[in-house]
């Protein structure tokens, strides 16, 4: 056999090889422990657009999560969190599924909004708030008051219009989304009194579309 020949054959092998330990991107297949519990198998080929499915992120950027959307989360904690950047944004340790939906709530200008892998979950989980301020994620029949679920958007500041930012203001308590917990790590979302001066910057979200290599369901993820 032809020593280049052989040559040539070797190095084809080996690109074979390699390229079967990586998926279609040509990346190392994504793993989420945490979030694969909860959802087995997935009912697509293809995961939609970002701009589809876009983050919820607050002012310090960092994510806003759910058990449903980040394996930084518990799959049993129906709580809501800001959490640091994740696979997508910077961490090598955790991973994210697309975002948040927001669907009309009312006539009256009020929005919900559910998780995109909440198909995995049991269905129909919204971000909700009851009267002690507590935010978790909730089924809409398993609200004492629907109101719970609907959130109105106001404009920020003038000088923070070009930012994307916006207050989300509670139907049911009048009171302003807002993340606590200072440089913790997992820092829990709830509501308080809204500064609409943007004296707490806290209370002011985006939705971001620039996160890659996100999940959407398990073993499936978007470039």
């Amino acid at each position: 056999m032809d020593r280049n020949f052989f040559l040539f054959s070797l190095c084809l092998l080996a690109l074979v090889i390699r390229g079967s330990a990586t998926d279609s991107t040509g990346d190392v297949p994504l793993k989420s422990e945490l979030l694969c519990r909860q959802c087995s198998k997935c009912d697509t080929s293809t995961c939609p657009p970002s701009e589809a499915y876009p983050h919820m992120t607050a002012w310090d950027n960092t994510l806003i999560a759910s058990a449903l959307q980040s394996d930084f989360v518990a799959a049993n904690d129906r709580g809501v969190y800001s959490v640091p950047n994740v696979l997508g944004g910077e961490s090598a340790k955790y991973n994210a599924y697309f975002g948040w939906q927001s669907t009309s709530g009312s006539a009256s200008g009020y929005h919900r909004f559910s998780n995109y892998m909440d198909k995995c979950s049991g269905g129909q989980s919204y971000l909700t708030v009851d009267k002690h301020g507590k935010v978790s994620l909730q089924s809409l029949n398993s609200l004492g008051n629907i109101a719970d679920a609907d959130w109105k958007s106001i404009n920020p500041p003038k000088e923070f219009n070009h930012q994307e930012f916006r207050f989300w203001v509670s139907s049911s308590t009048g009171k302003c989304l807002t993340v606590f917990g200072g440089n913790s790590e997992k820092r829990i979302v709830g509501v308080s009194d809204c500064k609409f001066d943007s004296s707490n910057p806290y209370q002011l979200f985006a939705f971001r579309f620039h996160y890659h290599k996100n999940f959407c369901c398990c073993g499936l993820h978007n470039e």
